[in-house]
Formats: C-alpha cells, sequence, structure tokens
C-alpha cells in the first residue's frame, strides 16, 4: 500500500535571520515599554522627593490672648519663629542628593538592559515555538493523508481496522500537541503585546520571521574584569555604597545642635515689649542609634556590590560554557537533520511491505523525536546567546 505524506519533506534548517530586523523589532518594543517609563518618572519624583527635604522648615506663626480678671486688662502676644539644622547638614545632603541622581541613572540603564534581556529572550522563546508549530502541522498533514489512505485501504478490505484506529489515534495525538503549541504563542504573543505598551504586535512578529538572528559566538566571550567598569547595574550598586556614605555624614551632622530663631511683640495692661527668642535642640542625646544604622547600610551597599559582581561574572561565564557545547551539538546535528533520505527509506520500506504499521510509525517516532531534540538544542543555544548579549 502506498500513500503520500508532507512530513517525509520536513526539513528542518540550522539556517539563521539577519539580526538586523530582529533588532528593530527588539528597540521598537523596549522603546514602547511602560515599565522603563514609569521607572524613569519614579526615580525623577525620589530625587524631587530628596530635595523637598533638604529646605527649610515652614516658618511657625503664633498668637496668643490672655483675658486677665477684674480689670487687670488683657494680654496678647504675637510670634514667629524659624528652625533650622546645623548648616553643614544641608551641604551633607546636597552631596548625598547628587550622588542619588548618579545611581538613579545608573539604575535606569540597568533597567534598560534587563528591559532588552527580556524582551529579547522573548523573542527567542517565539521563534522556537513558531519552529516547533510549522513541524508539528506538517506531521499532523502527513498523519492526516496517512488515516485518509487507511480507512480506503479498510473499506476495500486490504487492511484491518485496529491500523486504521492506530492512524486515527497517532493523528489525534499530533493534533492535541498542536493546539498546546498554539495556545502557548497566544500567552507569548500577549506577553510580547504588554511589553509593548499594549500595542499590536502581529506585524513585529512576522518580521522576526522564523529563524533565530546570526550572531557570532566569538565576539560574545565575557570579559570579566571588565565586567566592574562596564555593567551598569554594578555602577549603580557603586553609586549606592557612595550614597549611604554620603547619608552617614548627613547623620552624623545631624547630631549637632539645631537651633529655632525667632521675634515676639506682645501687648500687656498697655504697654507693649518687642524682643527675640533663641532655641537650641540636642538631637545627638538621641540620633546615635540613627548614625549606627547608616555606617551599617554603607557596608551593606559595598557587599551587595561585590555579591553581583561575582554573580554575573558567573552566570556568563556559564553561559559561555554552555553555547560552546550547544554549537558542538549543532554542528553533529547539522548533516544528519539537512538530509531527509531517512524519512524516504522509511517510507519505501513501507510501502514494500517490509515493515508493518507499528513499526513504521516506532521508526517514523523515533526520527521525529531526533529532530525535536534537534530544534531544542537550537534553542538553548540562541538562549544562552541571548544571555550572553547582555550589553548589545
Amino acid at each position: 500500500m502506498k500513500f503520500s505524506i508532507s512530513l517525509m519533506a520536513l526539513a528542518l534548517s540550522v539556517c539563521s535571520a539577519s539580526a538586523s530586523d530582529f533588532d528593530k523589532v527588539l528597540n521598537t518594543v523596549v522603546s514602547n515599554n511602560m515599565a522603563l517609563k514609569y521607572a524613569d518618572a519614579e526615580n525623577q519624583a525620589a530625587i524631587a522627593s530628596l530635595k523637598s527635604e533638604n529646605t527649610l522648615d515652614a516658618p511657625e506663626i503664633g498668637f496668643e490672648s490672655l483675658w486677665g480678671a477684674k480689670g487687670i486688662g488683657d494680654k496678647r502676644n504675637f510670634s514667629i519663629s524659624q528652625g533650622f539644622d546645623w548648616p553643614g547638614v544641608y551641604a551633607a545632603r546636597r552631596e548625598a542628593i547628587r550622588k542619588s541622581q548618579t545611581a538613579m541613572q545608573y539604575l535606569q540603564e540597568s533597567a534598560m538592559i534587563e528591559a532588552r534581556q527580556e524582551v529579547r529572550l522573548l523573542l527567542i522563546d517565539i521563534i522556537y515555538t513558531k519552529q516547533r508549530i510549522a513541524a508539528t502541522e506538517k506531521i499532523c498533514d502527513g498523519l492526516a493523508s496517512l488515516q485518509k489512505t487507511f480507512k480506503k485501504a479498510v473499506d476495500e478490505g486490504n487492511e484491518t481496522k485496529l491500523d486504521y484506529n492506530k492512524s486515527v489515534i497517532g493523528k489525534i495525538a499530533a493534533e492535541r500537541e498542536l493546539k498546546t503549541l498554539r495556545g502557548e504563542y497566544a500567552a507569548m504573543l500577549a506577553s510580547l503585546r504588554a511589553l509593548n505598551g499594549g500595542k499590536e504586535v502581529e506585524d513585529l512578529v512576522a518580521s522576526v520571521g522564523d529563524a533565530y538572528p546570526e550572531v557570532n559566538l566569538a565576539s560574545l566571550r565575557p570579559d570579566v574584569e571588565n565586567l566592574r567598569a562596564k555593567d551598569p547595574a554594578i555602577a549603580a550598586m557603586k553609586a549606592d555604597a557612595e550614597v549611604q556614605k554620603s547619608l552617614l555624614k548627613v547623620e552624623k551632622r545631624s547630631l549637632l545642635p539645631g537651633f529655632t530663631l525667632g521675634y515676639s511683640h506682645e501687648w500687656e495692661m498697655g504697654d507693649r515689649f518687642n524682643g527675640f527668642s533663641v532655641a537650641v535642640s540636642l538631637p545627638f542625646i538621641t540620633g546615635n542609634k540613627k548614625v549606627k544604622a547608616a555606617r551599617l547600610q554603607a557596608g551593606a551597599a559595598e557587599m551587595q556590590q561585590e555579591m553581583e559582581l561575582i554573580r554575573l561574572s558567573a552566570a556568563m561565564s556559564g553561559d559561555y560554557e554552555k553555547a560552546l557545547q550547544y554549537r558542538e551539538l549543532l554542528d553533529q546535528y547539522e548533516d544528519v537533520m539537512n538530509d531527509n533520505s531517512d524519512f524516504e527509506l522509511l517510507k519505501k520500506a513501507f510501502d514494500g511491505g517490509q515493515i508493518n504499521f507499528l513499526t513504521y510509525m516506532q521508526e517514523l517516532n523515533y526520527f521525529l523525536a531526533a529532530r525535536r531534540d534537534f530544534l531544542e538544542t537550537l534553542y538553548n543555544y540562541n538562549c544562552a546567546v541571548a544571555r550572553l548579549q547582555r550589553y548589545n
């Protein structure tokens, strides 16, 4: 019995697409990302809040009126006063604010890098899912053709109903897998739409295509020695450590006395009095714990910087080694994956009656599983490469 099955023409290539279209889509989605815009606005609000705290308190105005008994006369008092910290506190706060602005700029750059990484990996996921859908669609088409052929053969008495039922079950399993993949693909598009500021992404995904962007792996070898200078997350932590040192200086200077100066005008029994008032606050009595907390925070910020540097170095070195291993596997796969003779030979053996339907399906599933493994290896390779493109 002979039949035509489209999955025999299934060819999965290792070829890559141009990186330019991929990068254009990446840049478009990142530019529309609302989370980045929100983070920038939040940083600006934080700086404005810090600046507002480094101003003098509002002046206090007071009025007092007392009524005397038995005709003694009334007494009234009007006063205005202004309180302020030790003068050096304001300079220390200005320094902390300036360093906070630098830290937040680095944080914004780091957020941009993380956003690009998130979008890049999501696009890689989308390409992988598109490839799996295309392969599964061909399998479904082939099994549908096989089912029709068996149905006709059963009606003519040339095949058993058992083999026909097997072909139906195989087609149902493939269609179930296809529906699952399409559901995953729809969820990925929804995630990309959210990252794109809610704008539609179908045209963007179409322009990306179904092949991974071509990237030179050797150019992505991580330079661990330069990570400290290159990565804005590390720079932000370093700047934050400087901020904490400045805040420690603020707390130390805040222990120095604060002052309140005022003017007072008083009416009493027909006489008027004018004068001034001076008050001194003594924050060092209760402020030592704040200084200790600020000192500990400054030390923690420096340790966090070193921890992040170690984590990032290990992650990038690990991804590079993974990419090398996956690349080696892909080179071994390439000749086999571009050769469809296995499917053709299997088809001829079945058509010639050398193998039965059960053996045919077992062998067919073996070769299809190998192609799925190839697709997964190709996907894992491109995920590792995408993570290495952290600064691209």
